[in-house]
């Protein structure tokens, strides 16, 4: 082998035994980084600090996670969609305990009685009918309750805050259960009453007799205003 072809071999040799190592400080690098970051996140949570903070609303959090998936709620995004149906989620967990109802799956199972939920966090909830236990207070009253989602219903008895609104009609309600029964009870109503003459539906009789009469009023105002017009010609 020629000297420069020698040369040519062990500065290869080199320059990759160099790139591994750049590689390897580099992995360690990030290693050593997430680390860092679960430790952290392991101390505060340990230690029971939530130094993350919401401009918005005040609420803080144990870690920076945490705040970003909060503010979600604020900002409105969705960036997580079910594949199957298009429904958009803010957190991937949402998602993965969403697309459990296209599949029936529901891998969390209360060992008392046998009951099964698509969720951790469901199951915890129904285990407190078992205990009893009731951790979440309203700092207004003091009634106690088993899950915080409750409580965040009841609080909004004391604001009157109403943040579900109907976007077909505007009517806002203090519960998402509330507007979805306002829906099906308003909107997705059975029109049993159909204008023969223009096509409107109504869901009951006294609407739709009520509306006949304005087709009444305006054939009996046409009527005079042809009279009218053939009363002209004549003379």
């Amino acid at each position: 082998m020629k000297i420069e072809e020698t040369f040519r071999v062990k500065h290869e040799d080199t320059e990759k035994q160099t790139g591994l190592m750049a590689q390897k400080e580099e992995n360690q690098e990030l290693n050593g980084m997430e680390n860092k970051v679960q430790h952290e996140n392991h101390h505060d949570f340990i230690a029971g600090e939530k130094p993350y903070t919401c401009p918005q609303c005040g609420e803080s959090f144990t870690n920076k996670t945490g705040l970003k998936t909060h503010i979600r709620s604020h900002t409105g995004e969705k960036p997580f969609t079910c594949e199957l149906c298009g429904k958009s989620f803010g957190t991937k967990g949402h998602l993965n305990q969403h697309i459990r109802t296209h599949s029936g799956e529901k891998p969390y199972t209360c060992q008392q009685c046998g009951k099964c939920f698509t969720s951790k966090g469901n199951l915890e909830k129904h285990l407190t009918i078992h205990t009893g236990e009731k951790p979440y207070t309203c700092e207004l009253c003091g009634k106690c309750f088993n899950n915080k989602s409750n409580l965040k219903k009841h609080t909004n008895s004391h604001t009157r805050e109403k943040p579900f609104t109907c976007e077909l009609c505007g009517n806002s309600f203090t519960e998402k259960g509330s507007l979805k029964k306002h829906m099906m009870r308003i909107h997705t109503v059975k029109q049993s009453f159909t204008c023969p003459q223009c096509g409107t539906g109504f869901k009951s009789k006294v609407s739709f007799n009520n509306h006949m009469k304005t087709h009444s009023r305006s054939q009996f105002y046409m009527s005079l205003a042809w009279k009218e017009f053939l009363g002209q010609e004549k003379t």
